[in-house]
This record gives structure tokens, sequence and C-alpha cells, in this order.
């Protein structure tokens, strides 16, 4: 009887006593932004990162950092930020930046509650020796004439649309392996071809299936690849078509983010690339013309191919939040992740990546950069043409901005015999495809 008492005694007792509180949501805190993929001595790298867990009003932590030289990490106090008090950030230490890749990832602690989270490593590469070029200050209007007009179609021969909010043109176009011109006539959701040598006569047109098919790239056996987004939930998905009859050969979704304007790219092998904001270049369909899983997708993105066993890794590079860039960076880059050679670009003018795809010619490696000065309604813009060798520049000129829209998609393409193509188009001109020489 004695027993039972006690036994009831301690059950009262637990159900009177108060619950216990809910243990705090375990700490979460992301990267704040990206460090630039490509590094040089000499920069200054500043890791922010911020707290997302709700109630954290003082958050610490520590930077670990080392380089390809060393062995171990060098440990590195992260202090809030004044703007924000769930944000805390450290400088990398000048003397680190050097070797061929900066390694680093954080520790972020909760002093109030005791709890912290390991962040993910990440790293990025060094240019130890890159070629310099150096622009100067861009001279605006000097812009070279083209060799020759290689397809040309009348104001009312493609479709406009001048709407507010809304200037749509031809887009985009391809050039195929026999010099024949296919020109995106978006509005008309079609593409206009041209024979080689014969820029005055519109062989043939390919209606697309679609109005808002997106970018697009020739396939393997007469076929035409094109993209679409879609709603409910937001894809974008990947269409192969017969060009001959118009028939859809299948469709595939694509990974990555959904959002902005996806390029499409054959690779060096043929193989079908897609550039996505989150996953940097993802291969989609193989050279014959099948899809890839999403899960194949993810497993190869990376870099953008170049060349048989190369890939290239590029990046405008901004010093401070200024958002006004001097300097663009490439470095070639080999199956092993080393670099093959690099280039840093700099200039006194703005200079900015455009939809141009580099691409390794005979002589090096040709990128198009923006050029821009100025402010609405006396601002310049104008491209620049880079042909990128061993130890500069060997080719370098200007062109003006040609083409009547957004500019959303690829205005100017090397061909796949080493010249240069740009679209002009204007709804009281018409459109034109231009070639240029890149000697």
């Amino acid at each position: 009887m004695k027993r039972l008492l006690i036994t009831s005694a301690i059950l009262i007792a637990a159900a009177t006593a108060p619950s216990a509180a809910p243990a705090p949501p375990p700490l979460a805190a992301h990267q704040d932004g990206v460090v630039g993929p490509l590094l040089v001595p000499g920069d200054r790298v500043e890791i922010p990162y911020v707290v997302d867990t709700p109630g954290v009003k003082a958050p610490a932590g520590t930077l670990y950092v080392r380089n390809d030289l060393q062995r171990s990490f060098t440990s590195v106090p992260l202090t809030p930020k004044r703007y924000h008090r769930a944000t805390v950030h450290a400088v990398v230490p000048a003397g680190l930046i050097r070797g061929r890749e900066l390694v680093f990832y954080a520790v972020i602690r909760d002093p109030a509650t005791g709890r912290s989270t390991t962040l993910a490593q990440r790293s990025s590469l060094i240019l130890d020796a890159p070629v310099l070029v150096r622009l100067g200050a861009h001279r605006f209007g000097h812009t070279r004439a083209p060799e020759a007009t290689v397809a040309s179609a009348r104001p009312n021969q493609v479709g406009w649309l001048n709407e507010p909010g809304d200037h749509s043109g031809p887009v985009t176009f391809l050039v195929g392996r026999d010099r024949s011109i296919w020109l995106h006539d978006e509005v008309n959701h079609r593409l206009l071809v041209w024979g080689p040598g014969r820029p005055g006569a519109i062989a043939r047109t390919v209606t697309l299936p679609f109005l808002n098919g997106e970018d697009v790239a020739l396939g393997p056996a007469g076929t035409l690849y094109f993209t679409r987004g879609l709603p409910n939930p937001p894809r974008l998905v990947l269409y192969r078509m017969s060009i001959a009859t118009g028939k859809l050969l299948w469709q595939s979704r694509l990974a990555g983010e959904v959002g902005g304007n996806t390029q499409l790219r054959l690779g060096p092998e043929g193989t079908l690339y897609a550039l996505a904001s989150d996953l940097g270049w993802v291969p989609v369909a193989t050279p014959a013309g099948r899809p890839l899983s999403m899960a194949a997708q993810r497993r190869g993105a990376g870099e953008q191919p170049v060349a048989a066993g190369l890939r290239l890794l590029s990046e405008t590079y901004l010093p401070d939040e200024s958002h006004a860039a001097r300097e663009v960076r490439y470095a070639l880059i080999d199956r092993g992740g080393r670099i093959v050679r690099a280039w840093r670009v700099v200039s006194r003018t703005n200079i900015n990546e455009n939809f141009t795809t580099p691409t390794l010619v005979v002589g090096g490696l040709v990128v198009v950069l923006d050029v821009t000065a100025g402010t609405p309604p006396s601002y310049k813009w104008e491209y620049e043409v880079l042909r990128l060798g061993a130890s500069g520049a060997p080719a370098r000129f200007s062109l003006p901005v040609a083409a009547y829209g957004e500019h959303l998609f690829a205005e100017i393409r090397v061909g796949p015999d080493g010249k240069l193509y740009q679209l002009a188009s204007s709804p009281s001109t018409g459109a034109r495809v231009i070639r240029y020489s890149l000697r």
C-alpha cells in the first residue's frame, strides 16, 4: 500500500509539472552573394553570410580558408555587418590569394543558444599569370565595315512588334555548316532560310509549332531544337522537331532554374547544351539527338565546353558594389581542372559580357563584349570583338549595335567557317545578316 501511494504521488507530480519548452529550431544560414570564380593576387575578397533563423540577434562564427599550397585552413573571425545585425563577414587575408585555387567554408554560431551550422565548402580558381589585354578608353563611332551581306529580308517579309514595353523583331539566327542562314522570325514563330551565296532569296520557311519558342539550334539528321517556357508548374521544355515535316519528335524538361532567356549551343562534339542560371552549361541532348534525363543533365553541368577536353570559365569582375565593370576574365580549363590559359581584359570604359558565346577558332578565343558609356539620352553602346591569343589580342575591332528590340538573344555568332556574323534589323529597313573577317 505504501509503494502504491508513492507511485501515485509521482504520477500526480508529473501530470501537474509544466511541460518542457520546445527545442529551438536548428540554425540556418547562407552565403550572401558569390565569390568570383576567377581570382587574381591583389583582389580584395570579402565573404558575407546571413543567418536565416528568426530571433538570432548577434551571430558569430569563423571563416576557414586556404589555397592549394597549404595543408591546413587559416581561421578568420566573422564579424557583424553594420547594415544588418544577422549578417557576418570576413575579408580573406591577401597573402592567401596565390597558387591555383582558393577553398573556404564557414561555421556560424548563435552564442545565445549554442547552436551552430557548418556551411558547404566552396572554391575559386586563382589566375597566377594571366595574359593581360589593355583596351584603354573606347573610341565610339570607329566601327568595322562588313565584308558581305549573307541574308537580307524586306521589312514586310518579317514580323515586328512595337508596343509599350515590348519591342520585338527577328531575335537571333543560325549559320549552318554549309553557310546557310536561318533567321528566327519570332513574331511570326518561324525561321527564314537563305542558301549560301544567295542573300536576296529566301529559300524556305520553317514554321515553329508554338508562338513563344525561345532560342534555337540545328540538330542532327535534318532536325531543329528550340525551347519553350511553360507554367503550372513553371518549367522550361526542350523540343526536337523535323525540319522537313514540322513534326515534333520529342520533348524533354530542362534542369535548372526557370527564368531569363536560356541559350542553346552545340558543343564541340555535337552534344547540345543549355545555359541555366544556377547550374551553368547543362548537357541536354546527345550528338545523336536523344534527350538526357534531368539527373544526367545535373551530373554534366559546369563550365562551357569549347573543345575536346577543354572548358571555358568567364567572369565580369566587379571590384565593388558600383556595378561599373572595367574587367572581364577568361580561363581555359582541362579535364583535370587545371588552367591551360587565362586572360584579363581591362578597360577604361565600362565593359561586360553578352549573349555571344565565346568560341575557339584557329589563332585564339573569340569573345564579344558590350562597351557602354554615359546615361540616356547620351547613352553610348557598341560591341568590342577580340581574338585572344597567347600574347594578347592580335585581332580587335568594334561593331555597332544593329538589332532591333530587347537584345535578349545572341545577335553575333561565330560561324563554322571561322567568320563572324551579325544580325542587323529595323522596322524601316528590314533584317540582314552580315559577315566579318576575324583577321
